[in-house]
């Protein structure tokens, strides 16, 4: 069987990265219903969410169910930004995912020595504590009702209005995450990550500091969920709590575990089947959380790597 060269695997690489970025560009010129088009747009939405999940999860081993908190600050930071102080929407985005990195590395400070089901626990009452913060605080977040007439965003001269516009938008926001995840990974700070992910103990030993690490892989990912929730203020106009609610992070995290965990694409395939399977189960909304569970137990136990998962994942 004639082997593949290293610089003919990159070629290749190279070239499918060019189809797929002219497929996705003429998405549009496909699908012209406007109702598909905002169910396209959401999964845009959970892509970069659940890509920048997989850097904590899957790259480093984090089981954090408080994803949705940092969806959130990225949200109500570009609601109040924008209808309260007249900021720019690339300003908003910028300062909404430098906040969430922030508040992500706030987190992982304190959090750095927990390990297992406590730093799980941890991020699920950080995650209620936002949730409870933003429902209560009414002159600043609006309470359950929320933040409503969040400004038609602009980028430069182009005014972002329709489905298409927002998706084009959408697909910008994806596309950096996925660059800059790429670089990341691809450098020895996502070696580092691997390996506390195999075996904390052990990166120590090699002189990994994991503490540092783990802050630092926690924080990136976060930032990733304020771009989200950016995008998501200004797509639907209006940000209440509800978004931001514990099934919104579980739902995440079934997203990666069902697409693959430890691989920087696998994610997007469990986001796909998750959407769908939300949307065409919608008028069964009782039971949507029964379903998505059926769906991941299936995959765990027929393949428990995800979808498209790496064999690390297979035990």
């Amino acid at each position: 069987m004639p082997k593949i060269s290293i610089k003919s695997g990159r070629k290749l690489n190279v070239l499918l990265h060019i189809a797929g970025i002219i497929g996705l560009s003429v998405v549009p010129l496909i699908i012209e219903n406007s109702y598909y088009m905002g169910i396209v747009n959401l999964i845009l939405i959970y892509i970069i969410l659940c890509m920048g999940l997989n850097l904590i999860l899957g790259y480093t081993g984090l089981l954090s169910l408080g994803h949705a908190a940092f969806y959130g600050i990225g949200g109500y930071a570009t609601a109040i930004l924008m209808t309260r102080y007249g900021l720019s929407f690339l300003s908003s985005l910028i300062i909404s995912g430098l906040l969430a990195l922030v508040f992500g590395m706030l987190l992982g400070i304190p959090t750095r020595k927990v390990r297992g089901d406590y730093f799980c626990l941890l991020t699920i009452a950080f995650g209620e504590i936002f949730r409870l913060i933003a429902q209560a605080w009414i002159p600043f977040t609006g309470g359950a009702m929320g933040i409503v007439g969040i400004p038609i965003p602009k980028l430069f001269a182009w005014t972002i209005r329709s489905e298409t516009d927002f998706y084009y938008l959408g697909l910008i926001l994806a596309g950096f995450t996925y660059l800059s995840l790429a670089l990341l990974i691809g450098s020895r700070f996502g070696r580092a990550f691997v390996a506390i992910r195999e075996d904390e103990l052990a990166a120590s030993v090699m002189g990994i500091n994991t503490s540092a690490y783990k802050i630092l892989a926690f924080s990136i990912g976060s930032l990733y969920a304020g771009l989200a929730g950016s995008y998501l203020a200004v797509y639907q106009t209006t940000i209440t709590p509800s978004s931001f609610r514990l099934d919104e992070s579980c739902l995440m995290i079934i997203m990666v575990i069902v697409g693959g965990m430890g691989s920087l694409l696998a994610p997007i395939a469990g986001v796909i089947i998750m959407t769908l399977a939300t949307e065409a189960f919608r008028s069964l909304a009782d039971y949507r959380m029964l379903i998505i569970g059926v769906i991941m137990v299936t995959v765990l136990l027929f393949r428990p790597q995800g979808l498209f998962g790496t064999a690390a994942f297979r035990d």
